[in-house]
């Protein structure tokens, strides 16, 4: 598993540097990665799937949020940094299916928000490509409720919270169709050093097996208002991956974080406005 995101990181990364290349020749009088601050609104959806290979189970939903995104940067001459974040504000729920066999053993609703937040520095080495790395927190909260099993409605809620800490490693460029129009992309992988899984309905319960990725890929388009004012659309999608836990003990028994998988999609309008001296490359 691992070793397919890496064959698709650099799929992407050399599509990207090839589509670069060719938008050269439109890239007049690009001024290359800016000093920023973006805001934006939009909507972002999670496909959620797990699996658990011991009792042939899975289990799989589509919730939608309404997000909010912030970017700060900050370019210097041969250094650029920044703090980058997705924030769901309003969230949805979607009737979560759990099949063995093809044979439906349980239904219930579920909400689900994913708040990251990212920093990072990079060299600003031409316009259509700078690569950066640096961190990323991340915290995913689902909430399950209405439970129907066998037939029989169960009440109460259960809550699962993931919070991890990643490797953010990544490549971005911009550049101009017109002297009014900009293109821009990003790509990013993580990589998890810490994470922390809990479970309200398993009291004691804690994983902690940080194996899995996610692999991301972000591009959007700009309108230069004025020199320093900006509005934009951004389209993201990408795959977050977690091989789940062994069997853990807890205060009940014992119980195991599952393999899972979230594709999700989204996008946002934004103002973006820009700071600072303009440094050219």
């Amino acid at each position: 598993m691992l070793r397919n995101s890496i064959i698709f990181f650099y799929f992407f990364l050399s599509t990207a540097i090839v589509i670069s290349i060719q938008s050269f020749a439109l890239a007049e009088d690009d001024k290359g990665l800016e000093s920023h601050l973006s805001i934006g609104m939009g909507w972002e959806q999670l496909d959620y799937e797990e699996h658990e290979p011991d009792r042939d189970s899975d289990s799989n939903a589509k919730v939608s949020n309404v997000i909010i995104g912030i970017e700060g940067l900050k370019r210097w001459e041969s250094v650029f940094g920044g703090i980058k974040a997705i924030i769901p504000v309003l969230r949805e729920e979607d009737e979560e299916a759990w099949t063995s066999s093809g044979t439906t053993l349980q239904t219930n609703s579920l909400e689900y928000g994913w708040m990251r937040i990212d920093g990072y520095i990079g060299y600003p080495s031409t316009f259509f490509l700078s690569p950066y790395g640096g961190l990323r927190w991340s915290e995913s909260k689902q909430e399950r409720m209405d439970f129907l099993l066998s037939g029989a409605t169960l009440t109460g809620t259960s809550r699962e919270t993931v919070r991890s800490w990643s490797f953010l490693l990544g490549v971005r460029g911009s550049g101009n169709f017109t002297p009014r129009w900009r293109w821009n992309y990003q790509i990013e992988y993580f990589v998890p050093i810490d994470v922390e899984v809990t479970n309200s309905s398993l009291p004691g319960f804690e994983a902690s097996d940080k194996e899995g990725y996610t692999l991301e890929l972000k591009c959007g388009a700009e309108y230069s208002y004025t020199d320093a004012l900006s509005f934009g659309i951004l389209i993201y999608g990408g795959r977050m991956h977690w091989d789940g836990s062994g069997w853990n003990s807890f205060d009940g028994g014992s119980a195991k974080w599952p393999e899972n998988n979230t594709d999700y999609l989204g996008g946002a309008v934004n103002i973006i406005w820009r700071f600072g001296k303009k440094v050219s490359k």
